[in-house]
């Protein structure tokens, strides 16, 4: 036993031991410092959203005693159902601070645990780096769907039962031919910023006029015509093996016609003129070289019915070949490419490029004597001139007797148990016109060799959340749909469960995407 001296005298020191651990009870109860455990703390961070493949870090700082913990073994663990599971072990450094980078592929929990020590947890919402589309179809989906036609076509309907399927309320009817030209744009702005090109024929002679009608040069397929822009219009400069032989000052307007055609027809060579830049070549017609908006501006001045349309370069030729039995849809992609043309001819000369119309999508895609001399270019000739007659074109009118507007497409898709043609109001949102309505369209996934029965792309996870306006979006879901099972209305739902719709025209929802077409199946995520 334990003795005490108190007074001088020798008591037994069990009642001051007693009252000694009584006084420690009593001051923990008023407040005394908390146990040792209490005093370890882990301090995380580095939650958040990432894209799938990639990392993140996350970081910890061991404090003990509210100091920082150095040297000390920190083990990362993740959730895996109701259980926690080892990532990683590390050590803490000077300033009780450690980190570990990971990559989950699935929205993972975390977090930090030594001895009896454990931190919050900290959730990592990982999100498809980009989405998958899967869809059919090829184009905005209003009027004539060409491989619905060339199926068609296939089956012995004629041009004019063609017209009125895609065309409902319209009539195949003439009208007269007076040789009307058309000028086409084939180089210059908005689309190309050259400020320079070349002219040339491969065979035969050309001559150069300026906007009096003045010959100022003239020479054969050995030379060629540089124009370029100056202050006040285009100069030229003729060569030949790369030395000058000749130049023209600067003129408002250069014309540059070619032997064989209705402009130049002295004997000799049909010649086919070419342009540095463009992308077809041209037997027909004049070139007019002009400045416009500080750029070179080339116009291929040809006869809408014969010359523009022999260079139009929307259908395979080749489906005119007898064992195709393509005929009659090359005859009405005819008449529709000259309707189309009449429309624009009647709207006038567009200000951006002083044309009536562009030689690519944006009108119509016309490449000349690409087309016309190209592979089975005969058959295409002869589908146009089976619709020009004795001073008449065969033409598409609408009820009122006026020239219908004849968009068309390459193929209608298959989405949501839907496939056919748009109205022209769900795919570009304008006013309704009643021949151009939704019609169902089995024959495209019939035709041989239609490419566009399935077809995949993409977006990015940037691109989807421009879109919908999320931090991250998780998935994508076609949740309404078009007439014609092109898209309507696509639903987004975020890293955290937040949906957001957005609804716009079929066309619309196509450029945005960047898609073949608008008929839309699913949206997938994926990793990369």
């Amino acid at each position: 036993m334990i003795l005490a001296t108190v007074n001088g005298r020798q008591r037994s020191a069990v009642p001051l031991l007693a009252a000694l651990v009584a006084g420690v009870l009593a001051l923990s109860l008023l407040g005394a410092p908390p146990a040792q455990a209490a005093t370890w703390r882990l301090q995380e961070s580095g939650g958040g959203t990432i894209t799938a493949s990639s990392s993140k870090t996350l970081k910890v700082r061991y404090l003990k005693g509210g100091k920082p913990v150095r040297g000390a073994k920190v083990t990362l663990q993740r959730k895996k159902g109701s259980s926690w599971v080892k990532v990683r072990t590390v050590r803490t450094g000077k300033k009780g601070g450690a980190s570990v980078k990971v990559s989950p592929s699935a929205t993972t929990t975390y977090r930090f645990r030594t001895g009896k020590a454990r931190s919050g947890t900290e959730k990592i919402r990982v999100v498809p780096a980009r989405f998958a589309i899967t869809g059919s179809g090829s184009g905005h989906g209003v009027g004539l769907s060409q491989w619905g036609a060339y199926q068609q076509s296939r089956q012995g309907r004629t041009a004019a039962q063609i017209l009125a399927y895609y065309y409902p309320g319209t009539s195949v009817s003439e009208a007269n031919d007076p040789r009307t030209t058309l000028d086409v744009q084939v180089l210059g702005p908005p689309a190309d910023r050259r400020t320079s090109t070349a002219l040339a024929v491969g065979s035969g002679a050309w001559r150069l006029k300026d906007a009096q009608g003045k010959v100022v040069a003239s020479g054969g397929s050995a030379r060629q015509v540089s124009v370029r822009t100056t202050s006040t219009g285009v100069a030229a400069t003729v060569t030949e093996g790369g030395r000058k032989k000749a130049s023209v000052g600067s003129r408002s307007r250069l014309t540059f016609e070619w032997t064989g055609t209705r402009l130049h027809s002295p004997a000799g060579t049909r010649a086919v003129a070419r342009v540095s830049g463009a992308q077809g070549t041209y037997r027909h017609g004049s070139l007019e070289v002009t400045k416009r908006s500080g750029r070179v501006n080339v116009v291929n001045r040809v006869v809408i019915n014969t010359e523009y349309l022999y260079g139009i370069d929307e259908m395979p030729s080749g489906w005119g070949a007898s064992s195709n039995r393509g005929a009659a849809a090359l005859q009405a992609q005819a008449v529709v490419a000259r309707n189309y043309a009449i429309v624009e001819k009647v709207r006038g000369l567009k200000p951006a490029c002083g044309c009536h119309v562009y030689d690519d999508t944006r009108s119509q895609h016309y490449v000349g004597w690409r087309k016309q001399g190209g592979s089975w270019g005969g058959a295409w000739v002869a589908a146009v001139d089976a619709t020009v007659h004795d001073g008449t074109v065969t033409v598409l009118r609408d009820a009122a007797g006026g020239f219908a507007e004849t968009p068309y497409f390459a193929s209608t898709g298959a989405a949501g148990g839907r496939r056919g043609t748009a109205t022209n109001a769900e795919a570009f949102g304008t006013k309704a016109l009643p021949y151009l309505r939704h019609v169902p369209d089995g024959y495209a996934a019939k035709a041989p060799g239609n490419p566009y029965l399935r077809w995949t792309d993409s977006i990015t996870q940037a691109k989807a959340r421009s879109i919908f306006g999320l931090s991250a979006v998780r998935s994508v879901a076609v949740t309404s749909r078009w007439s014609g099972g092109q898209v309507r209305t696509l639903t987004a739902t975020s890293a955290t469960g937040k949906k957001v719709s957005r609804t716009r025209s079929a066309e619309g929802w196509r450029t945005t995407l960047g898609l073949t077409g608008g008929w839309v199946s699913s949206f997938a995520g994926r990793s990369r």
